[in-house]
């Protein structure tokens, strides 16, 4: 079997090297974002052949499924994953591949998979342009929000987070927990915000908090995906505030503009999400894909 073992801190810029796009605009290229995950989504990684493998594990150990391999020659990386589940006693199942990958795939292996469009991990990718300057009938909306929100607290301020103000941030998430009856104990999210947090220049993070009387109400933190992209790793609010999630997602793309594109992750199937992430009107949903090898191949 393939030896698939945890990410550790000191992979990252070694794994970077696999991951690496100028023109990337998926989470997929996004090896930062794979490690802060890696113990509430159970990733692991394994080499094969000058090839860096992805996988995503259950509790138990087997395999909930393997990513597209990187690398420069990933035929004989992805016969080895076809291997190691037959190994584990498992169907071989590739999984969040992107329509270039898609092909990919179905190009070195001619009708040998079944793909089935995975709607909820599909990426809502935005042009910065649009949401720094929220031109049009299209934000009508959000203007308005904004707008009421600027009017209730005229004395509201933006900063960008550095190391003197980090603890904020984090109080936001907190603060966000407290008021949406989230167990503090079992919420692996707050330790990807601490360890991002704990780790912002070093992981090379962009965030923001909004203020109001001086207390922290909103948070964000994200990554550069590629010289175009950015990625919106996490955002939190208190929803008292009204128009709260606008003003931070406004504030923030003021300071993205260098970058054409801004990731803003999936909706996991949650209807409210995808609503919300909608109304910022993506240039590109970014189709994802899962891949299960055909039974004569099993």
């Amino acid at each position: 079997m393939l030896n698939f073992r945890l990410i550790e801190k000191s992979d990252i810029n070694t794994f970077q090297k696999y991951y690496d796009n100028p023109e990337g605009i998926s989470l997929t290229t996004n090896i930062l974002s794979a490690y802060l995950w890696r113990n509430e989504y159970n990733i692991k990684f394994a080499f094969y052949n000058n090839c860096l493998i992805k996988a995503y594990f259950n509790d138990d150990n087997s395999v909930w499924g393997y990513c597209l391999p990187h690398g420069e020659d990933i035929k004989p990386a992805v016969e080895a994953i076809i291997q190691d589940a037959k190994e584990r006693g498992q169907e071989p199942f590739i999984v969040m591949l992107t329509d270039a990958q898609r092909v990919r795939l179905e190009t070195l292996f001619p009708s040998k998979f079944y793909y089935e469009f995975s709607p909820e991990n599909q990426e809502y990718v935005y042009l910065s342009e649009d949401l720094i300057n929220l031109s049009g009938r299209k934000f009508h909306a959000k203007r308005n929000h904004i707008s009421k929100f600027k009017n209730s607290y005229p004395n509201f301020r933006f900063e960008e987070i550095t190391n003197s103000n980090k603890e904020d941030a984090y109080k936001v998430m907190l603060d966000w927990c407290s008021e949406n009856g989230i167990d503090l104990e079992h919420y692996e999210e707050k330790h990807a915000i601490r360890e991002a947090l704990d780790n912002i220049d070093e992981f090379k993070m962009r965030g923001g908090i909004i203020y109001v009387d001086s207390m922290p109400v909103a948070m964000t933190l994200g990554c550069e995906i590629s010289p175009i992209a950015f990625d919106i790793c996490f955002e939190k609010a208190l929803r008292e505030y009204d128009g709260i999630y606008a003003v931070i997602n406004n504030e923030f793309a003021k300071t993205l503009s260098s970058y054409k594109y801004i990731n803003r992750e999936e909706d996991m199937g949650l209807e409210g999400l995808k609503k919300s992430k909608l109304s910022y009107n993506p240039i590109i949903l970014l189709a994802r894909y899962n891949a299960t090898l055909k039974n004569d191949e099993n």
